[in-house]
């Protein structure tokens, strides 16, 4: 229900927000141009909580993700089948596309991909680094810091980070189709 109420409350405020946007344009020949952007933004902000719904497993720029990485795969499979260009350069360009892919959806969590290998058969196996635990924010002199630290505290702080890499390796398998067990995260 509260979803709901956010929705319509975020539909007025848009519309509010494009008709004021509207009045204040004043008349020529860029009015137009303006207001059809306008309303291509109004759409989208009607029917994402939409979208939403239909797709519950992943949100919209996942979904968009995973479709170009799926046509990437095919296009790749397509030039390898051509004879006439060099195979190890595709796989190069290829994996390079997925580096920079899966980075971009890493980074939302502070990880970095840190090498993609290719087995005999293809598949690909993914090291992510932790860029959080390798961070040292406040400690300019690089000195360790010491804390007193129980045994459940090390339990409960290895369980969320369990949960964590669990959460990122399904994503990653969702959205580019990489095994889960080929993901190792240091």
């Amino acid at each position: 229900m509260n979803s709901i109420k956010q929705w319509i409350s975020s539909i007025l405020i848009a519309a509010f927000v494009i008709n004021v946007i509207d009045i204040l344009i004043p008349t020529g020949s860029f009015k137009k141009y303006i207001n059809i952007v306008l309303n291509f933004i109004f759409i989208f902000i009607v029917i994402t909580p939409v979208l939403n719904l239909v797709s519950k497993d992943m949100n919209i720029e996942d979904q968009i993700l995973k479709q170009f990485n799926e046509f990437q795969y095919e296009y790749k499979q397509q030039m390898i089948s051509n004879s006439s260009i060099d195979e190890e350069e595709i796989m190069s360009n290829y994996n390079d596309y997925l580096k920079q892919s899966v980075n971009m959806k890493l980074e939302e969590s502070g990880y970095e991909l840190t090498d993609i290998e290719t087995d005999e058969n293809g598949e690909k196996k993914l090291i992510i680094k932790d860029l959080k635990t390798s961070k040292n924010s406040n400690n300019e002199t690089k000195e360790k810091i010491q804390l007193k630290e129980d045994e459940n505290y090390k339990q409960a702080f290895n369980e969320l980070k369990n949960i964590e890499h669990k959460n990122i390796k399904e994503d990653l398998n969702k959205i580019f189709k990489i095994s889960i067990e080929k993901i190792k995260i240091n």
